[in-house]
């Protein structure tokens, strides 16, 4: 079984939950009388922690600084706001540190927010490659040419229209990837898509995946889970059409429970 490396942007989701008790008089708004608070691991953190879960060991390079924290606030499980404090983060570079940590593990995952943690994410990619390891990326931005020699991209449908632009038909779609990956240097896209499932492009090939028919409670944290499964799957050695069903089962393990959700590898990997 192959060791992970993950680098990038980690965040603490919060969460208060409590009752309305009452209109405020300051201010037309209601006020809400929290009762409970509870700590997550979000983002790359959270990423981290589902492929461990999954069963796969796991090293961590988060960018430095404060913590980034999302402060969801809930009444009877409705969300009422969300607080955001964004901080940003030192870059990660490809240093000794870095290539001790990689020499470790065969995989690198980037899970990049945009927060700075990635600034420098061609150094770290290029290591990684001289080194002949596999790179799996979380993008963000319009700048999809920094992460030119990964392995793998993983894209929602907005993040793909940054890729690829806009598309009238499905076969529009899949054209457009198969022409991204030929130019980008980039061997392949997991593209998900929400209640319409994932599809993994690869050069040769392209593969729908199904969403799996689990209720849908809270979408938060889903890429990750995605990301997470696929990653886990080609650790434990599967191949890459089998590892997008494994990261579609646990993306819907993730939105069939409330928040940021770690997926277990007996739920995911079970037969």
């Amino acid at each position: 079984m192959s060791k992970v490396l993950v680098c990038g942007d980690a965040m603490a989701d919060i969460y208060w939950r409590g009752n309305v008790t009452r209109i405020s008089p300051e201010a037309p708004v209601t006020i809400v009388s929290v009762s409970e608070k509870e700590r997550r691991d979000g983002a790359a953190a959270n990423v981290a922690n589902n492929i461990e879960a999954l069963g796969v060991p796991c090293e961590r390079i988060f960018g430095g600084g404060e913590r980034i924290q999302k402060i969801r606030l809930l009444a009877k499980r409705q969300h009422v706001v969300r607080i955001d404090f964004d901080h940003p983060q030192t870059p990660i570079r490809a240093d000794a540190g870095f290539e001790d940590s990689l020499s470790r593990c065969e995989i690198l995952v980037l899970v990049d927010y945009a927060k700075g943690s990635l600034a420098h994410v061609q150094e770290l990619i290029s290591k990684a490659r001289e080194m002949k390891r596999q790179v799996f990326v979380d993008p963000r931005g319009h700048d999809f040419d920094r992460y030119r020699g990964a392995t793998l991209l993983k894209p929602n449908r907005e993040e793909m229209k940054e890729l690829v632009g806009g598309w009238a038909s499905q076969d529009e779609l899949d054209f457009k990837a198969r022409q991204f990956l030929l130019a980008s240097g980039i061997e392949s896209i997991l593209l998900t898509q929400a209640a319409e499932g994932m599809t993994l492009y690869t050069r040769q090939d392209t593969l729908h995946v199904k969403a799996e028919p689990l209720e849908v409670v809270d979408v938060s944290g889903a890429g990750e889970a995605a990301l997470a499964g696929y990653t886990a799957a080609i650790a434990k050695g599967y191949k890459p059409a089998e590892a997008v069903r494994y990261a579609n089962k646990a993306a819907a393990i993730a939105v069939s429970r409330f928040g940021t959700a770690v997926a277990t590898k007996e739920e995911v990997f079970c037969e």
